[in-house]
């Protein structure tokens, strides 16, 4: 499986945006919601929707929203300018303030997303060399050991 030749910070916040994805559409099917029967004791459990909290399930579509902007400000092949280091950054935070306020309800459900969003952050700080579309000839090598002899076949 050949995957395309993005930039690492470009696959980390991919990524994000899928968690982000499967993370929402798991409020659909995972029974979160847990109801007791006072009287008989029993206990029932639904998913949000289920329960009829479209509340909780339309404001579990911010990060959603907030990996796609960064999804879109961030460019594919190459490295993110000063402005989209920043959308990492806000929205990693905004992600985070997220999990924190909704972790009881279903805030540990956006936690991968989250840790992809950090990995984002944290990459997009780490400096890099530029890669060069050409190779560099032997005469203009960095490791000292350019030019030197050559071998010839001797017959």
């Amino acid at each position: 499986m050949n995957f395309p030749r993005w930039d690492r910070i470009y696959y980390f916040v991919y990524f994000a945006m899928l968690t982000a994805l499967a993370s929402f559409a798991a409020l659909f099917v995972v029974p979160l919601v847990e109801i007791t029967d006072i009287e008989t004791g029993e206990v029932l459990t639904k998913t949000i929707p289920a329960n009829e909290q479209w509340d909780i399930v339309w404001i579990s579509l911010l990060p959603v929203a907030i990996t796609g902007s960064v999804l879109w400000a961030v460019p594919k092949r190459e490295k993110p300018d000063p402005a989209a280091k920043i959308n990492i950054w806000v929205s990693t935070f905004l992600v985070y303030v997220f999990v924190v306020m909704m972790i009881f309800v279903n805030g540990v459900l956006f936690i991968p997303t989250a840790m992809f969003m950090t990995a984002a952050a944290v990459g997009s700080q780490v400096s890099r060399r530029e890669r060069t579309i050409f190779a560099k000839s032997p005469s203009e090598s960095k490791s000292g050991r350019g030019g030197g002899k050559r071998r010839h076949n001797k017959r």
